[in-house]
C-alpha cells in the first residue's frame, strides 16, 4: 500500500476538546476535514467522540449520515490499529443501522468493540449516542493489508 500517510494531519476547524476529551490523530485527509475527533480512556479502552456542527447537517437540519458513517470508520478504525499495531488495512464491508438522528451541537460517542481477529481479517462494531440514546449502530470487517 504504497503512499500510505503515517502523519498526523490538522483538523480543518479548530475545535475545543469537550471536558475529559482529548484531540484522536487523525491520518485520513478527509477525516482531518469532518473533525478533529477525541477520544479518552474508558474501562480500559479508547472511546471517541465528535462534536456535530453546521458542516455536518444534510438539507433537514440533522447531521448526515455520510459524517456520521466517516466518524464510524474513524472510531472502528483506531481500534483496528490498536488491535494491528497499526497495520495498514482496508474495509472489507462496514453495516449499519440508523435509529435517530443527531444534530448539530450534539458529542456522539462511540465505545468500539473488538468482535474477532484473525491473521488477516478484523471484525468490529460499536454503537454510537449521543447522552445515553443510541442513534446507530455499525460492524466492520477490515482486510490487514500484506506486508510486502
Amino acid at each position: 500500500m504504497s503512499g500510505y500517510n503515517s502523519k498526523p494531519l490538522p483538523p480543518a476547524r479548530a475545535v475545543s476538546a469537550p471536558e475529559g476529551w482529548k484531540p484522536a490523530e487523525q491520518f485520513d485527509p478527509f477525516e482531518a476535514f469532518l473533525g478533529p475527533y477525541f477520544e479518552r480512556k474508558r474501562d480500559g479502552a479508547r472511546e471517541f467522540s465528535f462534536l456535530a456542527d453546521d458542516r455536518h447537517s444534510n438539507a433537514q437540519g440533522a447531521v448526515h449520515d455520510g459524517a456520521l458513517l466517516t466518524f464510524a470508520d474513524a472510531a472502528l478504525g483506531y481500534t483496528l490499529w490498536d488491535a494491528t499495531e497499526r497495520a495498514p488495512c482496508v474495509t472489507v464491508s462496514q453495516h449499519s443501522e440508523f435509529i435517530a438522528a443527531a444534530q448539530a451541537g450534539d458529542l456522539v460517542t462511540c465505545l468500539p468493540a473488538l468482535v474477532h481477529k484473525t491473521s488477516d481479517v478484523v471484525f468490529i462494531r460499536g454503537d454510537f449516542l449521543v447522552g445515553t440514546k443510541i442513534i446507530f449502530t455499525v460492524s466492520a470487517v477490515w482486510r490487514i493489508w500484506p506486508k510486502a
